[in-house]
């Protein structure tokens, strides 16, 4: 509940921090943002961790790398101006990116519910990329999508040790491997 708190705190101070606020690279908006993206991440691997679920760990690293990579891979080619002018390295947003890889890798290992808490940190990262200037919607848009492509190939649904699911067009079965 804390952690709703402070986060609910930090988007009205983003949301409401006057203009003259936001003008500079080390501005209110900035620091929302850059510790949003951290924080998504860090909670799908506090969710690997609480699952003891060292396989979702590794999978979470790659996803999470491969994005990045691709996502400054694309910058490189300088195709579009950030809103503020400071250089061509506005499309994807490497910020975003980060931060949906780890909603999104929640999402896909572990089921849409304890994936919202993630997503709404990615979407207030995106919100402050763009409210500092740093990026337009729609390369928050593009970082998301690029971090999506990797998660969704890189990470398997996640089953607990001990539980087998099988299924077939004539039944389902879930089963129960107990060892003493």
């Amino acid at each position: 509940m804390r952690f709703f708190a402070i986060m609910i705190v930090g988007v009205v101070f983003g949301l409401g921090c006057p203009e003259r606020v936001v003008a500079g690279p080390w501005n209110s908006a900035n620091k929302i943002g850059d510790i949003m993206m951290v924080m998504s991440p860090a909670y799908a691997l506090g969710m690997t961790i609480m699952a003891q679920d060292s396989v979702g760990a590794m999978e979470l690293g790659g996803s999470v790398l491969a994005g990045q990579l691709a996502s400054e891979s694309i910058k490189l080619l300088k195709l579009e101006e950030r809103p503020n002018g400071r250089d061509r390295k506005s499309l994807p947003s490497g910020h975003a990116a980060a931060a949906f890889s780890g909603a999104m890798f929640v999402h896909k290992r572990y089921g849409w519910k304890p994936a919202l808490v993630p997503y709404a940190m990615s979407l207030v990262t995106g919100w402050m990329r763009v409210k500092a200037r740093a990026h337009y919607w729609h390369d928050v848009a593009a970082g998301a999508a690029v971090s999506a492509l990797f998660t969704w190939i890189l990470v398997d649904k996640y089953v607990p040790e001990g539980v087998e699911v099988s299924a077939d067009t004539s039944s389902f079965r879930l089963g129960f491997n107990v060892k003493f």
